[in-house]
């Protein structure tokens, strides 16, 4: 039997009750679908290509000043931002880039090239954070 005065901090899942499982799967629970009759011109599916410009903020989050990690990050705004982008060209593709604001920051000639482009920017997060950590207050 559960102590009926612990937290639900202190308890194990399993001893969670169903109003506390039930309330937490509730915050993620989709809405309305919106699948349409058709696709434009026919076409059998849609797809969405979204991709995570995160650059140096993996390392700086965690504290870390590695300058190869640092290094790694930078490569995707020198390389792997470009190369995306001139797939993208090539097949006449919109995107949507997800970008830390400290990441948009450092690369602000990047933001509005995309943004120029036609791709769409979203800011996710400050320094790419884990929200899953992060206290409530934050």
């Amino acid at each position: 039997m559960p102590d009926t005065h612990a937290t639900p901090q202190q308890l194990e899942p399993w001893q969670w009750s169903e109003a506390q499982w039930r309330k937490l799967v509730g915050q993620v629970r989709a809405g309305k679908r919106y699948r349409p009759n058709g696709w434009k011109d026919g076409a059998r599916c849609a797809v969405a290509l979204s991709f995570d410009s995160d650059h140096e903020t993996n390392e700086l989050r965690d504290g870390g000043k590695s300058i190869g990690r640092m290094a790694w990050g930078q490569s995707g705004n020198r390389i792997g931002v470009p190369r995306i982008r001139k797939v993208l060209e090539k097949h006449g593709v919109k995107a949507t880039f997800y970008v830390p604001a400290v990441s948009a920051l450092l690369y602000p000639d990047e933001q509005r090239a995309l943004v120029a482009e036609g791709h769409e920017i979203g800011i996710h997060g400050w320094i790419h954070e884990l929200n899953s950590v992060l206290p409530r207050e934050a």
